[in-house]
């Protein structure tokens, strides 16, 4: 037997050290106390801002082909976030973004996701509604309304077979506080951002004016980062 000097030993037991595990970005998921859901790293150098409507044929477009290239290309890296914030614009709007407000930010992520993919058969009972149904929405409480639209809109059967059922729904699309985080979001939005259309989007706090996709965002994703 001989005994090892101290170097080798600590070298030894540098060797054996397990790897540290990398941080997994893109399933990094919370709440912000704007009432946005974001994802990636808290600490990111570059904070993206979405402002969207689920109702808007441009924000399910980026949904569908720039989140996830913003993941795989700049959130799984650590050196941005995003941050989902519902828009609303109108009464459906308001209604689907409560179904999701509702829900922890995992799946309520799911939920978005689900919005967006089958946006044109969840919309059409609205756009079918009759004046007569509106009317009666109209007529309502502000704070009754989401309910009532929808229900008279069909979303509230659409989201009992995709997550959310029945029973949970009336809780949700009457809860007085997220109804005001929407209205508040809505107004930050348009007083703050001016914004003009959805979707909208944020870098590290500054608007980026009349840019709605991924390929006319992305250069001002890059031009942050350097």
């Amino acid at each position: 037997m001989f005994a090892r000097p101290a170097a080798m030993l600590l070298a030894l037991s540098v060797l054996a050290a397990p790897a540290l595990a990398k941080t997994d970005w893109v399933n990094t998921i919370a709440p912000t106390p704007e009432g946005g859901i974001r994802i990636g790293n808290p600490d990111a150098k570059v904070k993206i801002v979405e402002f969207a409507s689920y109702t808007c044929g441009h924000c399910k477009v980026f949904h569908e082909n720039g989140i996830p290239a913003i993941k795989a290309k700049y959130i799984a890296g650590g050196n941005v976030s995003l941050e989902q914030r519902s828009f609303v614009r109108n009464g459906p709007d308001f209604s689907a973004s409560l179904l999701v407000a509702c829900q922890a930010p995992r799946p309520a992520l799911a939920f978005a996701d689900k919005l967006f993919a089958d946006q044109d058969n969840w919309s059409k009972p609205f756009a079918d509604m009759s004046a007569a149904d509106a009317q009666i929405v109209q007529a309502l409480p502000p704070g009754q309304q989401p309910a009532k639209m929808a229900q008279l809109g069909k979303l509230d059967t659409w989201a009992d077979t995709r997550g959310v059922p029945l029973a949970k729904q009336a809780a949700c699309l009457n809860d007085s506080k997220a109804q005001d985080r929407l209205v508040a979001s809505r107004n930050e939005a348009m007083t703050r951002h001016k914004l003009q259309g959805t979707p909208l989007f944020l870098i590290n706090g500054t608007a980026v004016p009349a840019v709605y996709d991924w390929g006319k965002l992305e250069p001002s994703v890059k031009a942050a980062l350097k």
